[in-house]
């Protein structure tokens, strides 16, 4: 069912409303016949207080409230230790809620770095492997005479005298103490 509302400022009258109206067949009924049908027409129940308040207009009905009374001061101090305790308990769910979330946080970044870790280590495995196998195939190819590789003998070895050192008289003289005056050890040129 539908339901229209009428406007009371309609400047149609009535009885040009009733003449546009069809037959059984409308789908458009308003809001007030819809309700008489219902329950029946209302009628507005005023009531004689009503009527005196509405026929004077300066008059203001004002209610005074009671006084305002002072509360023992058992229960002034139980309010006050439920207020704090209030604060206190939600102090404590904060910082519950943030150690459980910082917690999780670590655990999934530990997890993540301990993913890495494992990867790492099985790219090490790999490296070694393979460089093992690199080592073996170059001893293979050396034992081949077609490459001309010869076999390591202690007479062909070669030894190089270092060269003398010089010193520029441009270059700033050096502030540190050479490895020779601070070990007491002369190393190697090559180290």
């Amino acid at each position: 069912m539908t339901a229209a509302i009428r406007s009371p400022d309609s400047p149609r009258s009535r009885s040009a409303r009733k003449s546009e109206k069809g037959g059984a067949n409308r789908k458009v009924t308003s809001i007030a016949r819809a309700r008489r049908a219902k329950t029946g027409p209302v009628l507005p129940n005023y009531s004689r207080a009503d009527s005196e308040a509405i026929s004077v207009p300066g008059a203001s009905v004002l209610k005074v409230l009671p006084a305002r009374q002072l509360q023992p001061v058992w229960l002034r101090s139980l309010l006050q230790a439920q207020r704090a305790s209030s604060v206190v308990a939600v102090m404590l769910l904060g910082g519950a809620l943030s150690l459980y979330g910082l917690t999780v946080y670590g655990e999934q970044r530990w997890s993540q770095d301990y993913q890495k870790l494992e990867t790492l280590r099985l790219q090490e495995q790999q490296l070694s492997a393979a460089s093992e196998v690199l080592k073996h195939q170059l001893a293979k190819e050396a034992q081949n005479p077609e490459t001309g590789l010869a076999a390591q003998n202690p007479g062909n070895t070669i030894f190089l005298q270092p060269a003398p050192e010089t010193r520029s008289p441009l270059a700033a003289p050096n502030s540190e103490p050479t490895l020779k005056n601070r070990a007491g050890v002369q190393t190697p040129l090559g180290y």
